[in-house]
């Protein structure tokens, strides 16, 4: 426990740094989730038939391509669920992009497979991104499944909104109830 606290101590202070540029980097943050959900789709290089950015505060999809014959249903309950397992991680600044590739059954569009394209190499993200697919349901206006291979591209942001006193001291309280139930 007391090696984990120390590396704590020796990594937030770093990550702190990275944060004193606050307006900066929200500023570069935001004009980089901007370029993301409206950079033009190209066929040509562009895969994803959907892109999703979801913060701890927003969570929006925009579809690129396939827009006649597959939509994604709403689900603003899910999204808001998505949002609120994010702040979990809010502890740094971090930007982080990833695509999926999804399998859907060819009778009836729902989840076959969901597969890491290209993954956010952060476990827990990646965890999170896979239960969000998972939730997911498709509708389809001509009444046949198409397409039923697609590529799916995530931006997900975290950004620090403890100070680091704050946050060791929340791991500290997590790791004595964890010794406790032991």
């Amino acid at each position: 426990m007391k090696k984990i606290i120390a590396l704590l101590c020796m990594i937030l202070p770093a990550c702190g740094g990275v944060t004193s540029c606050g307006t900066l980097m929200d500023k570069d943050t935001m004009a980089a989730n901007k370029k993301f959900i409206n950079a033009p789709f190209n066929p040509a290089e562009d895969r994803e038939t959907f892109r999703v950015l979801i913060l701890s505060n927003r969570y929006e999809v925009v579809q690129t391509s396939h827009k006649e014959t597959i939509e994604r249903e709403k689900d603003p309950g899910g999204d808001r669920y998505i949002c609120d397992e994010l702040k979990k991680y809010d502890k740094i600044d971090e930007a982080r992009e990833g695509m999926y590739y999804v399998s859907l059954y060819p009778d009836r569009g729902t989840l076959q497979r969901v597969r890491p394209y290209k993954p956010l190499n952060l476990i827990e993200l990646d965890n999170l991104v896979l239960d969000d697919l998972q939730r997911w349901s498709f509708k389809f206006p001509k009444n046949y499944v198409w397409p039923n291979n697609l590529y799916i591209k995530y931006r997900i942001v975290l950004r620090k909104r403890q100070s680091d006193k704050e946050i060791i001291r929340e791991v500290e309280e997590k790791m004595m109830g964890d010794e406790e139930k032991r």
